[in-house]
This record gives C-alpha cells, structure tokens and sequence, in this order.
C-alpha cells in the first residue's frame, strides 16, 4: 500500500441481527440446492423426471420445499448482500473504501469462477460478484428511490419470464418438443449417461461440469440478475430506514412476519400444487412459475421480519449465537456445503450417490449439514477471527495477509 494513503483498517462494529439473517439465509439456500446436487439439473425445473424417487414420498418433500424454501432465502440473501454494500464501503461519494470494493468483487468473482467450473454448476458467486459491482453507486440513493427502482427492476425480470413462455406457445411443435428434450423432458438415455458423468472421476466429469457451469451462467444473467440487483437495493433501503438493524418495533416486525408469511406461504403452497397438477408440463407451469415468484417475496419480506423479532429479545441471545456465527461465516458455509454434498453425491473421490437417494435421504442430508454448520461455527469462531474463505478473501482483498487467530 502507497504510505502517503491513508490506511484502512476493517470495521469492528457488527449487527448481530445482519449475521442471523445472513445465516439463516446460508442454511435455507442449501436446502433448495440439494437437489441440484442428488439429482441432473432436470430435477431442477421437473423433478417428476425421476419418477421413482418423486412418487414414493418425494412429492411431498419437493413440495415441502417449495413452499417453506424456494426463491425464499437466495431472495433474503440478495437483500444481504445489498445491505452489506451500504455497510462496506459507506453511503458519502468520495471514500477510500470504494478501491477496497472492487478488489473484494474481483476475489469474489474469482471464488465463484472455480467454485462455479470446478465443483459444481449453481454457483451464485459470480452473479453476486458481478451485480455488486454494477449496484454499488446506488448505494448513495435515498430509501425510497431504491425501493421503487429495485421493484421495478423485479417486474422487468418477470416480464422476461412471461415473454418465455409466450415464445414457447409461439413455437412450432416440432421446435418446441426439441427444446423440451434438451432442456425439460431428456429422454431415459440421456438422463443415464448424465447420471454416468457424475459418478465418474473429477477429472472425467470436469468437462461436463464445465458445460453446465457456462449454461448456468448464461441463464442467471438472463433470467435472474436483473431480480438479484433489484433486491440488493431493497436490502440497501431496508438498511438505510432501520429495518435491519432493530430500529423498528418488535411487535411491528412480529404482526408483518406473521401476516407476510402466510400470505407467500399461501402463494407457494399453490405453486407447488399446480406443478404436480399439470406433472410439470413445459406449456402449463407458468401460473406456478409466476405465484413462486412474486409469492416468495412477500414469503421472504414475512421471514425477514420473524427472524428481525427474534433478535429483539436478549433473552434469546444464546439460541442466535450459532446462527450468527454461520452468518459470520457464510461464503465458508456456502463453499462448505458445496463441498460435503459433492462428496456425497458426486464420483471419486466422492462416494457417486447422485440418482439413487430419495427425497427424503436428500432431506436427512440437508439435516446433517444444517448440524455441521451450526455447530462447526461458533467453535471456530470462538479460535479464529474470521471463517477460513473469509480470511482469505479479506486477506486478498487488503492485500496482505490478515490476523486470524484470536
């Protein structure tokens, strides 16, 4: 570092209620993304695919899931990730810590790029990485402007989804029937020799990952940034007005929780049914598609607001404590989760699980890595100052190493 600059050293003051949520949030996106990892990515968007695992009781998970988790805690996160901007760097024009930044996106973006080509396909740190970046000016806007211009940007991303599926009713059957065999319906073949790729060795499979990794990414840009961006300036606005950080009433955030909740719980309970309905049919999923997706906002806004309550009670301080600790540490978490699913599921040196776990075993796994979390970081944290990627990343980011034992 030049010595005629000023040094910047990390903040110290932390919000205990920004590390639970943030934990929370890191917990429930594993829940989702398990069955990206027990399953091909068809299971993401037509689980029935698998008709085995989904008729014997997994039905009832996946709908489960659907209704408690999906689109739910990535949206917390993104709000997060938003408000952590505004924390960071600061609301003035001018500061130091706008260099800081953009080295911290760039290391971002590089963990996400491995993580994304050499692990697993549903990475969501490049996106982060790169929506960082673009939303960070906004953070100097006023509350309201982010509220609107972040809803705004949420509607356009749903008017992508809708010209979606007005193009495939648009389609010519045969046209349409190859996409569906491409992307939604594969035929038993196709979906074996997917199974066959990642039950074989790293370096087997590492193409194969490779192509949907790029595929993955091409999608969240399309279909999803424009939402992400949205919701990091509507967690910069909730930062700004106090909702993040316990400045409103406990019982104003207990009635919203409970209110919001079953509203978007209502909305995604539908979803779910109307996807098993129509036995996720390509052509007939758009109603369950657009109630998920306006559902699990108003869902999400409801749990931010519960978990806001239950950080108001000192005397629950203790019961927070492993789930600060997991906020404090998210990117290891979310890296960590990664890890121990691909060694579950994936081939060597993984023990090749993928396609012959029911739903219900995938729902014992997000259990035990729900334990694992809670439990690994508060003993860690009580040692070290920082999570190890947390480390690591600060370390790149100041350009030196940093201090990590206690």
């Amino acid at each position: 570092m030049d010595s005629t600059q000023p040094a910047i050293v990390p903040r110290k003051d932390r919000h205990e209620s920004l590390d639970v949520l943030r934990g929370v949030a890191i917990l429930g996106i594993f829940a989702v993304n398990i069955l990206a990892f027990g399953f091909p990515w068809y299971a993401l968007s037509n689980p029935a695919l698998f008709s085995d695992a989904f008729n014997n009781g997994g039905a009832f998970w996946w709908s489960l899931s659907t209704t408690l988790f999906q689109f739910k805690f990535i949206t917390l996160f993104s709000v997060m990730f938003g408000a952590g901007l505004v924390l960071f760097i600061g609301e003035d024009k001018p500061t130091p810590r706008t260099p800081l930044h953009r080295r911290r996106m760039f290391w971002l973006f590089i963990f996400g790029m491995l993580h994304n080509y050499l692990l697993w396909y549903g990475d969501i740190l490049v996106a982060y990485a790169i929506a960082g970046f673009l939303v960070a000016g906004a953070r100097r806007w006023g509350a309201a402007l982010l509220i609107v211009v972040g809803i705004l940007l949420i509607t356009l991303n749903f008017g992508v989804f809708a010209l979606q599926d007005f193009g495939f009713g648009s389609m010519p059957p045969e046209m349409l029937n190859e996409i569906k065999q491409e992307m939604w319906a594969p035929p038993p073949e196709k979906v074996e020799e997917e199974l066959a790729v990642y039950r074989s060795g790293f370096f087997e499979r590492l193409p194969n990952t490779a192509m949907n990794a790029m595929m993955a990414q091409v999608m969240q840009g399309l279909f999803m940034m424009p939402r992400t961006i949205g919701l990091m300036m509507i967690g910069m606005a909730l930062f700004k007005i106090g909702f993040l950080t316990l400045r409103w009433r406990s019982i104003h955030y207990l009635v919203l929780g409970v209110v919001f909740t079953a509203i978007g719980a209502a909305g995604s309970y539908w979803s779910a049914e109307h996807f098993i309905a129509v036995n996720f049919a390509m052509i007939k999923v758009f109603p369950g598609q657009s109630a998920l997706y306006w559902s699990s906002l108003v869902q999400a806004y409801g749990y931010a607001c519960l978990v806001m309550f239950f950080c108001t009670s000192d005397g629950l301080r203790l019961l927070r404590a492993p789930f600060a600790a997991a906020g404090r540490m998210a990117l290891s978490n979310y890296l960590a989760s990664t890890i121990i699913a691909v060694g579950v599921y994936y081939g060597p040196p993984g023990l090749g699980k993928i396609g012959s776990v029911s739903f219900d075993g995938l729902a014992l796994t997000v259990g035990g890595v729900w334990l694992f979390i809670l439990v690994w970081s508060p003993i860690w944290l009580a040692l070290f100052r920082y999570g190890p990627f947390e480390w690591l990343w600060r370390s790149l980011t100041y350009g030196k190493a940093q201090p990590l034992l206690k």
